[in-house]
């Protein structure tokens, strides 16, 4: 069970900075800005704030210096949930990101996590101070929808995306299936199909209990016929997965910013936010940037190109790829019950379109080839 979502204070937040971020003693924090995560990758139990700082003395309109910002990341503390399925904590978070860093070239910086309660009553991860303020970089799914990326910028960030996710995969694995955990579980799973059904499964029997209106009996019986012809058993080396990670998670250099940037600035990714709440060792054609009709061409090219395989190259892949458009939307449908949120009305993935989903993809399956 999870305690009530704290909401950070400047105090807070500068109690937390002066402590942890070396050469920010005495820097104030003269803005806060909540990231509204409503996509894939959003998660009952945590906020993630953007942190812009300035030396003391500095607070109000009038800074001239150069801009310096941060993530921090909050959690409630919690009980461990004795669930099948569950979101990592931010001490799980941590240890993941930090096996992408080791592993990896994809720049994820060496964040601090404090769980110890004693400076603030909730748990922490704070990435390092970056020389460049909050409204300079925005998210990618906002620069690209919004046509703000030229077809060379497009090209560049969608082959870095191709090359960090083929990375991941390639580079980061494991020797068992499931959630992330800190020690070596006591049964662990060889079998990705084994895991993987136990896993949505789980998802399922919430949304039921729930009385979410799925079509279960389909679902059940489509599933059961995908693992007699071992829909699933095709993945030998578990992968680290981000599995809800997005376009909302990744963040670009403001075209404003790139033009004539004193301060060098070039186009491309500007930074990653830790969130892998969701991630756990699997199939690396559960990534929701797989999600049809992606992956683009570039992301494709830089995937194989960095050591990612080849993808959905037999109708079965499809069908499995169904599978796991499934799991993503009871995952987002277990974090919006959680949440109480019925409608997102800035058209990011809602309950409603969760739900859609399930019944559309439910009707494909049930001619989708197992073989």
């Amino acid at each position: 069970m999870s305690g009530t979502l704290p909401v950070l204070t400047t105090e807070q937040a500068e109690v937390v900075v002066r402590k942890h971020l070396a050469g920010h003693t005495r820097s104030v924090v003269w803005q806060i800005t909540e990231i509204k995560n409503k996509g894939y990758s959003f998660t009952s139990r945590s906020r993630t704030y953007i942190l812009d700082l300035a030396p003391a003395n500095s607070r109000g309109e009038d800074i001239a210096l150069p801009p310096c910002s941060c993530f921090l990341t909050i959690e409630s503390p919690t009980t461990p949930s004795e669930s099948e399925y569950r979101t990592n904590t931010l001490e799980l978070v941590s240890h993941v990101l930090s096996l992408i860093r080791s592993n990896t070239d994809i720049p994820i910086p060496q964040s601090i996590l404090d769980i110890t309660l004693e400076l603030v009553p909730f748990h922490f991860l704070l990435s390092p101070a970056s020389p460049i303020a909050s409204n300079e970089f925005i998210p990618l799914s906002i620069a690209r929808k919004s046509g703000q990326l030229s077809l060379e910028e497009t090209l560049l960030i969608d082959l870095q995306i191709g090359k960090f996710l083929g990375q991941l995969h390639s580079g980061v694995q494991n020797d068992w299936f499931g959630l992330p955990q800190l020690n070596e579980p006591k049964e662990p799973s060889y079998s990705w199909q084994e895991k993987f059904t136990l896993l949505l499964e789980t998802l399922l029997s919430e949304c039921q209990s729930r009385e979410v209106d799925l079509p279960y009996e389909e679902i059940r019986r489509y599933l059961s016929r995908a693992i007699g012809f071992f829909l699933f058993d095709d993945v030998d080396v578990p992968s680290l997965v981000w599995l809800t990670g997005s376009e909302d998670d990744i963040y670009v250099f403001a075209p404003a910013q790139v033009q004539g940037s004193p301060n060098g600035k070039e186009s491309g990714i500007a930074a990653i936010l830790p969130n892998v709440a969701h991630a756990l060792w699997g199939d690396p054609l559960l990534e929701t940037f797989f999600l049809p009709p992606a992956p683009s061409t570039a992301v494709l090219e830089g995937y194989t190109g960095s050591g990612g395989g080849h993808l959905n190259v037999f109708p079965r892949q499809k069908t499995k790829r169904l599978w796991y458009t499934v799991f993503l939307a009871l995952v987002v449908l277990r974090e919006r019950e959680a949440a109480g949120l019925e409608i997102d009305s800035s058209g990011m993935p809602s309950r409603e379109w969760a739900v859609n989903l399930i019944h559309d993809a439910v009707l494909t399956l049930k001619d989708a080839p197992c073989y």
